[in-house]
């Protein structure tokens, strides 16, 4: 049940990818991530009362360092979503597991000075090798501020994932979990908007895809976390990369976007990167759980 979340989820953050899209040619990014943030409070404020959930959380703290890496995350790669080929950016959001894999590696060497983990190391190699070869050296086509931002977007994400299961294993709710997220997102973008850029007028066109937008955000973020805080953490890591399946298809299909051979390569290798890290860090994190009951 807990990989049918995900791959529900996947589904709904890539038609959530398609709104930004087309939103972006109208809308800013801040624009876009403060009605994401508003479609959602609305949303899961009803779904809190309707339940009964109280707001007062026992852990702020975790909220707090949860929102702080998913809007960055978020925003991000929204204004990616604005500026890159759509599979392009779907791709590079969703390296959260190489990136994870990364982590562990440099923690590792700052506590021994030594590769801990040999095929983790050539897992994430090969995810950034995968990297290259999708945007190609040339980034011909590519935005290369956009595509930075992208790939910084994916390492905020495995932090951001990395909160989530923490938020789950302190018991918080998953309604609750994403309410605050929305909030804190409505937040960043009212003042980032208000700072920055101004609101531009809405046009009956397009006014649609900002509270859509948050519909199928909100969706994909209560699917994920129900996921995560549930499900087995390589079904659900593996099961994420459905997304980048979703944005190929919607960027043939709607955008006629057409990438390179290499660029086609380089997708696929970055996911089986992504699940030859998520094995590797289960099967060590399994290893030490037997040495340390043993």
């Amino acid at each position: 049940m807990q990989a049918l979340w995900m791959a529900l989820g996947a589904l709904f953050f890539a038609i959530m990818g398609v709104c930004i899209k087309l939103a972006s040619q109208g809308y800013g990014t801040l624009e876009i991530v403060f009605y994401r943030g508003l479609t959602g409070v609305v949303l899961f404020s009803a779904l809190l009362w309707f339940r009964g959930t109280p707001l007062a959380t026992p852990v702020p703290l975790l909220h707090v360092r949860r929102n702080l890496a998913g809007i960055t995350a978020m925003s991000l790669w929204f204004y990616a979503i604005g500026h890159l080929p759509f599979a392009t950016s779907m791709t590079l959001n969703t390296m959260s597991s190489v990136w994870l894999g990364t982590l562990v590696i440099v923690a590792a060497w700052w506590k021994t000075r030594r590769i801990a983990y040999p095929w983790l190391f050539v897992a994430v190699l090969c995810g950034f090798a995968g990297v290259v070869l999708l945007l190609n050296p040339r980034m011909a086509g590519n935005d290369p501020l956009a595509a930075l931002l992208g790939l910084i977007s994916g390492m905020m994400s495995a932090v951001a994932y990395l909160q989530v299961s923490a938020l789950g294993r302190a018991g918080e709710p998953e309604t609750r979990t994403v309410f605050y997220f929305s909030l804190g997102t409505t937040l960043v973008g009212l003042v980032g908007v208000l700072l920055f850029s101004g609101f531009s007028p809405l046009e009956w066109r397009t006014a649609w895809l900002l509270p859509a937008t948050g519909i199928f955000a909100s969706l994909g973020q209560w699917c994920m976390t129900r996921a995560y805080t549930r499900g087995s953490t390589l079904v659900v890591a593996t099961l994420q990369y459905l997304g980048i399946v979703y944005a190929s298809l919607f960027s043939l299909w709607l955008f006629h976007e057409r990438l390179e051979p290499a660029a086609w390569l380089g997708m696929v290798i970055i996911v089986l990167s992504g699940i030859a890290a998520t094995w590797v860090r289960q099967h060590q994190a399994m290893r030490q759980a037997a040495q340390n009951a043993g």
